[in-house]
């Protein structure tokens, strides 16, 4: 959920073959990575700060109406 991206909830009524390709792809990437050094180049949310998204052309003007909290 958390490198994928999905909530709880729809991690949770994903088919279970599904999300065992996904932890399979996410194990990939982790191994693609390490072998590398790719750690500058992650997604991660820890590289999930406004600041960072603009330097790498990601940035968003209006959050996405999913992700949109109101308090």
């Amino acid at each position: 959920m958390y490198y994928m991206g999905f909530t709880y909830s729809e991690a949770f009524r994903l088919p279970l073959w599904q999300r065992k390709w996904f932890i399979n792809r996410i194990n990939e990437e982790f191994k693609r990575a390490n072998e590398k050094g790719e750690n500058a180049n992650s997604r991660a949310a820890h590289t999930n700060d406004p600041e960072t998204r603009a330097m790498m052309g990601m940035a968003r003007p209006n959050t996405p109406a999913k992700l949109r909290r109101f308090t």
